[in-house]
């Protein structure tokens, strides 16, 4: 249960790296079942935006489905694009793009 696990990270303290996976397993799941509302909000209780960037990042590497990708592809440039690499920006630019002309 991934939102009893967010709790206890809530209590006690968690390496940052089990933190970043736990919600990145978590966002993924929402994702594949398609709730975006729920992916988003998830991103958004989350306080550390190096951590947000992380699980985002990451979730977009695991190469989810159509959707998710585009999901991730337009979080990550509306809440991190100077945050990323002049490399990286094109990388998800392109992988918008070529999501939102697949979609339609």
């Amino acid at each position: 249960d991934y939102e009893l696990c967010e709790e206890w990270g809530h209590l006690y303290p968690v390496p940052r790296e089990d933190l970043i996976n736990l919600h990145r397993e978590h966002l993924l799941y929402l994702l594949e079942m398609g709730d975006m509302e729920k992916a988003l909000q998830l991103l958004q209780r989350i306080e550390d935006p190096g951590v947000c960037l992380a699980i985002s990042e990451q979730s977009l590497d695991q190469h989810p489905n159509l959707a998710a990708s585009h999901f991730l592809a337009d979080y990550l440039t509306a809440h991190f694009y100077a945050s990323l690499t002049t490399a990286r920006r094109n990388e998800i630019q392109a992988l918008y793009i070529g999501s939102k002309v697949s979609k339609t």
